[in-house]
């Protein structure tokens, strides 16, 4: 990491914290599977914010956002199979807002501005995935707890 980009990262609003997400009480669904994942999400993102705190930006940024694509994967498929079982309304534009993060995940992966930049990777993965869970998810909630089929 070079000394500007780690002093932009040291004054960077989000180095005030140990962890980056602390995992909040309305981030649970209540459905324990799904909760476990997105906790699962959480942690890959703090394990980034300590890299980034740490120096370790460039032997750190290409493996998560890997492994963060490849478990956004398995958690999508996952949740869109259970929504769809559930007769969820919203099940097909639910998966457009996987797709469209998805979609993200690639563009970021093709970018190298990000490693000059890690907390505007890190602000945008908190604020789409927080918004997911805390207002995207929470329409399906309902329909996966009536049913037994989960």
């Amino acid at each position: 990491m070079s000394e500007i980009t780690e002093a932009k990262c040291m004054k960077s609003p989000i180095r005030k914290h140990k962890v980056f997400v602390r995992w909040k009480p309305e981030y649970n669904l209540g459905i324990p599977l799904i909760d476990e994942q997105h906790r699962g999400f959480v942690a890959m993102l703090n394990s980034l914010y300590y890299g980034i705190q740490n120096g370790h930006v460039k032997n750190m940024i290409d493996p998560i956002i890997n492994m963060i694509d490849e478990y956004s994967s398995i958690h999508f498929k996952m949740e869109e199979e259970l929504i769809e079982r559930c007769f969820f309304p919203g099940a097909k534009a639910h998966s457009e807002l996987h797709k469209q993060l998805r979609n993200k995940l690639v563009d970021i992966k093709r970018k190298t501005s990000f490693e000059k930049e890690p907390y505007r990777l890190m602000e945008l993965l908190k604020k789409w995935w927080t918004h997911h869970i805390c207002v995207e998810d929470l329409q399906f909630r309902n329909y996966l707890l009536e049913s037994s089929d989960w």
